[in-house]
């Protein structure tokens, strides 16, 4: 019988396997679980090196998988000006720290800001180039929407982007105007966004420029070690460009990764990957690339989504679409699936949902692939026809876990009674279609925790309950952050559950969810998070 490394005991271990729903001590070999117990009988598993751990009764989960988180993005965005809900409520605020930002920065440099949110701003109006200017007339200064699919930039930015009153609008975006002078009044949408900003997406190169590597690095690891304290073990970085996956493959040769990462690499990449032969679903259990993302719609907080039938204020208002031409979408998810990758397709609104859809029923259709899993991220606007369709082709959704609490505000306003069944994790389970985390984070909250509290309780901070009929119960709720979001990764054998052979990957948390307030759960602690069979955060040392 081989030794254990580590054997926890006196634990409350909740496994999310069915054939063994608890158990009380688990020991854990080379980074795998060896056995668990449902008393403390693994004695005989201990060697003269084996760690003993004591919990104490606190109870045990499977480490939380994010399956849609960017951080790639959340990284950078240490790096950058925090003009988040948490911080600012108002223009002059972010024009003060803009301000100040700007006497602190080198001549030329650019000034980027994140987190900015136009729904929570007392002044009712929007950032615009002529704020920037005010405070910043000679330095470049991007602020990026909290939704990730739109931008302010100031009059040098757009001087520097060579962007005026008669540039065009890009494909799948459009440059902000003053609506009587046709004067570019800074923001950014979608694609006139991405090209300007975001090298995973952009057709040409960026006018801001993209981090070094050794500053991303070092923001990396302290971006990882958050998730950690959260629980969180394992993610899918949803926009990550070779720049970033040759990182985390770097850091992870390093022996430095203290999570595992399923890469989403934008389509703008997949000519690479054919060209050099590279077949979808390569890596190993820390770093791997199963998908390829295309970005076929807009933001559902920032008002962007395609929509059939308008916004609740504007029915002529669609949306956009940065992909029009089904011919073009059909042709792209052909390639992705031929490739043997999951098309994974950011559709938010119906009209989008439905393109991908026809896609993926096309591409099926001409090459017969097993168990292609595609995925459908985000998948917010759905109905039963959609839901028909999605459990017939073995789609997965990815909806929003916590949107409910981060974006409460806008949700009626935007979509009135259709906010009911948007983040539908009950439907899809209904309707036979695997639902997975996705934080969306950092547009979103990164907490689990609080993922799990949204899609068991459906209330907003103010304690608004939206679509009650899309309630999960708790155990439903776990499943979408541990077995569900493994499935989404097609890493469902190897991780997702406590059970033998699988790895050892599980958090250690303060209190029970399943004793507690559901309104509480949120609030619970995490006082371990163990990956690999190594602790990686412990609260007594943080």
């Amino acid at each position: 019988m081989l030794n254990a490394d580590l054997v926890i005991r006196n634990a409350r271990i909740r496994t999310m396997d069915p054939e063994r729903p608890e158990a009380r001590s688990i020991a854990i070999f080379n980074g795998k679980i060896l056995a668990l117990s449902q008393d403390d009988d693994l004695g005989f598993t201990a060697g003269p090196d084996t760690d003993e751990l004591d919990l104490a009764g606190k109870t045990v989960l499977p480490g939380f998988i994010d399956a849609h988180e960017h951080l790639s993005w959340f990284a950078e965005s240490d790096l950058k000006l925090d003009l988040s809900a948490n911080r600012v409520n108002s223009l002059t605020q972010i024009q003060d720290l803009i301000s100040e930002q700007t006497r602190l920065s080198k001549e030329g440099e650019w000034i980027r800001g994140f987190g900015y949110d136009d729904t929570k701003i007392v002044e009712g109006r929007c950032l615009t180039r002529n704020d920037l200017d005010w405070v910043a007339p000679n330095t470049p200064v991007i602020v990026i929407h909290i939704s990730g699919h739109w931008a302010v930039v100031n009059s040098r930015a757009l001087e520097l982007g060579n962007l005026n009153r008669n540039s065009k609008d890009p494909e799948g975006g459009s440059l902000g105007r003053d609506p009587e002078t046709g004067r570019l009044n800074g923001i950014l949408l979608e694609m006139a966004m991405f090209n300007f900003a975001e090298p995973s997406l952009a057709v040409t190169e960026t006018v801001v420029p993209p981090f070094p590597r050794d500053v991303f690095m070092k923001a990396l690891q302290k971006a990882t070690a958050v998730l950690n304290a959260a629980g969180i073990t394992g993610v899918g970085d949803a926009l990550c460009t070779p720049h970033h996956l040759s990182a985390y493959l770097e850091q992870a040769a390093r022996g430095l990764l203290t999570l595992r990462i399923n890469t989403i690499v934008p389509h703008t990449f997949l000519s690479h990957f054919e060209k050099g032969g590279l077949y979808g679903g390569w890596g190993n259990e820390w770093v791997r690339a199963a998908g390829i993302k295309i970005i076929l719609d807009g933001a559902i907080s920032g008002r962007t989504a395609a929509m059939k039938n308008g916004y609740e204020d504007n029915a002529d208002d669609h949306g956009l679409l940065l992909i029009e031409d089904q011919f073009m979408l059909d042709n792209l998810v052909q390639r992705i699936h031929d490739m043997g990758y999951q098309a994974c397709i950011h559709a938010n609104g119906d009209l989008a949902i439905e393109m991908a859809l026809k896609a993926i029923e096309r591409a099926m259709k001409l090459t017969n692939r097993p168990d292609p899993r595609h995925r459908i991220e985000h998948c917010t606007m759905i109905d039963d026809r959609l839901l028909e369709r999605m459990a017939k082709l073995g789609v997965m959704a990815l909806p929003f876990s916590s949107y409910i609490w981060q974006h409460a505000e806008k949700l009626r306003p935007f979509y009135g009674d259709r906010a009911d069944r948007m983040f539908a994790h009950k439907s899809f389970l209904d309707a036979g279609i695997i639902p997975a985390a996705g934080s969306d984070h950092p547009v979103g909250l990164h907490s689990a925790l609080l993922g799990v509290q949204c899609m068991v309780t459906r209330k907003t901070p103010g304690g608004e309950v939206i679509g009650e009929g899309e309630r999960l119960s708790l155990n439903e709720a776990f499943k979408v952050y541990t077995t569900y979001a493994a499935h989404a990764s097609r890493e469902e054998k190897i991780k997702g559950s406590l059970t033998p052979g699988r790895l050892a990957d599980m958090v250690v948390l303060a209190e029970d969810p399943w004793e507690s307030d559901p309104d509480e759960i949120g609030r619970i602690n995490v006082e371990m998070t163990i990956v690999n069979g190594q602790i990686v955060y412990d609260t007594e040392s943080a």
